[in-house]
């Protein structure tokens, strides 16, 4: 009988993602699904400048190979581009905050216990491409979406399969 990998399902992936969003004091707002969502999460409330900034995740696929799992998401990591008094920020500024908070969320998933015991890596092919983004939906956001694949070694074979 084979050896079982412990590996990270994909409603742990959601909570290790959410997990951070709660305990990084500069992000307001977590939430998972397809990118429009994210601002019609923020509004189910009335418009808030509370909701901001926000971690997003969107599920960018799964890939089985021999021996392998991918999850692939988009994170989007994003703020409002005018304050409570309709004052525009800096662009620029903004930028550069989303992009260190993306560093952050890198430097997290690096030292996460759950990532390191089970010989999961951080990226398919070592890097996680970001394109920033300006003056996004009717909240005129400010951010970058970034792809980041999370790979896995998992075990396809028929001992894996739970039997009664």
């Amino acid at each position: 009988m084979a050896i079982k990998t412990n590996h990270i399902t994909y409603l742990q992936m959601m909570d290790i993602f959410e997990q951070f969003a709660n305990d990084h004091y500069e992000i307001n707002h977590f939430g998972n699904g397809d990118f429009w969502e994210v601002v019609e999460t923020t509004k189910l409330n009335e418009f808030d400048y509370k909701n901001y900034p926000i971690l997003w995740i969107a599920d960018a696929g799964a890939t089985f190979t021999d021996g392998e799992l991918d999850y692939s998401f988009q994170v989007i990591v994003c703020d409002i581009q005018f304050d409570k008094d309709g004052e525009a920020l800096y662009e620029n500024q903004i930028k550069s905050n989303m992009l260190l908070i993306y560093q952050d969320l890198l430097a997290y998933l690096t030292i996460n216990p759950q990532f390191k015991g089970n010989s999961v890596r951080i990226f398919d092919s070592g890097t996680s491409t970001g394109l920033s983004f300006t003056e996004r939906f009717s909240d005129n956001l400010v951010g970058w979406i970034f792809d980041i694949t999370i790979r896995q070694p998992i075990n396809l074979n028929i001992c894996e399969i739970p039997k009664a």
